[in-house]
């Protein structure tokens, strides 16, 4: 990734150099026909510096406005991104502008106490044959140090990446590392998740609407260790289902649990008949969650990229599960924002009883 860096600004150089030390030459000698070479020179650098720092202005209202947007929609999302983070992302500058920026400054600063007087005025006095070819350096010159890279780290397209981002990683991860194990039949000893729900109905003398296995995808990652707490008590855990042993990466006899779960339409003071469901958490996304929560160099980015990487892992597992027809009808994937617009936490048990009915109903 350095590499791929040093080398895209090194085509930059190569591309923009040329053109400005053709305009610059062209402005500094037109600026050169008043008056000595020397004097020219310094008067055309200082005339950069005017309109360098205008568009400096223009580029951090811009930041700005991204700024205030950004925090907005941190409130809005109740995201857990700091309001300094969001500050100091849109901020950010690299080596090369982060010297220009200081160097156009302090030859304005300088030019302003010198003169005495507006400083563009100062710089208009030489006539549009060197301001308007300044003026375009100094466009090039902002193209060629990469003064907008943070505009186009927030347009960042995720599905340039080809499959190689954190979303689609972990949804391979999540599927091989744990429902194609769990959920279907090996023709083994192994038993499907039908077959656990099933025997549970025998053992128990309950019904389960829909034999599969509901996994949430909340919109912020988290889940909690008990999901009656994301269902203002509507949910209890019932009892385990069959558990699965596997032996993976030199882990003999590795166990694997379901967790069948009691859902009381209207809450448990209802006296309504409880909705028995397989559900648990999708735990890849809590360890995402997790990692955006400690100070390691990509949490940032986990950050900034939350919303865009928890709906591609969405995407692909749900993508996964159909392309395979051992695991195609055994797994119902709920994607849900854990806020409503209102700002109040969703009641995930209500989530999961519109789920089944809507399968019941399309059965």
């Amino acid at each position: 990734m350095e590499g791929d860096r040093d080398s895209s600004v090194d085509r930059r150089v190569k591309a923009y150099g040329p053109v400005l030390f053709v305009l610059f030459a062209f402005a500094a000698y037109n600026v050169t026909k008043n008056g000595a070479v020397v004097t020219s020179l310094i008067a055309t650098v200082l005339v950069t510096s005017v309109f360098l720092v205008l568009l400096l202005i223009g580029n951090v209202t811009l930041r700005l406005c991204q700024t205030l947007f950004s925090i907005v929609t941190h409130v809005s999302q109740h995201s857990d991104e700091s309001v300094w983070s969001i500050v100091s992302y849109n901020f950010s500058l690299n080596t090369a502008s982060a010297t220009t920026v200081v160097f156009g400054a302090l030859l304005f600063l300088g030019l302003t106490i010198t003169i005495r007087r507006c400083p563009l005025s100062y710089a208009w006095d030489f006539g549009p044959y060197v301001c308007c070819p300044l003026i375009i350096f100094v466009y090039c010159l902002a193209r060629m140090i990469d003064l907008d890279e943070w505009e186009s780290r927030l347009q960042f397209d995720l599905s340039f990446m080809k499959g190689l981002d954190y979303g689609t990683g972990m949804a391979y991860s999540f599927y091989y590392g744990y429902l194609r194990l769990i959920l279907p039949s090996t023709g083994t000893a192994s038993k499907s998740i039908i077959e656990k729900i099933e025997n549970f109905e025998d053992n128990h003398n309950v019904t389960f609407p829909i034999h599969r296995l509901f996994i949430l995808i909340p919109s912020s990652g988290y889940i909690p260790p008990d999901l009656k707490d994301a269902s203002y008590q509507w949910m209890e855990s019932a009892r385990e289902l069959e558990e699965e042993k596997r032996s993976r990466a030199g882990n003999i006899g590795r166990v694997y649990r379901n967790n069948a779960y009691k859902i009381y339409p209207g809450g448990r003071m209802s006296g309504a008949e409880p909705v028995y469901a397989v559900v648990e958490g999708a735990s890849a996304l809590l360890t995402y969650h997790e990692v955006q929560k400690h100070n390691h160099p990509e949490s940032v980015v986990y950050k900034r990229y939350k919303k865009e990487i928890i709906q591609i892992f969405h995407k692909k597992l749900y993508e996964i599960l159909q392309s395979e027809p051992d695991t195609r009808d055994l797994c119902e994937l709920i994607y849900y924002d854990d806020y409503d617009s209102q700002g109040t936490k969703v009641n995930v048990a209500e989530i999961i009883l519109k789920r089944i009915a809507k399968m019941k109903k399309s059965a």
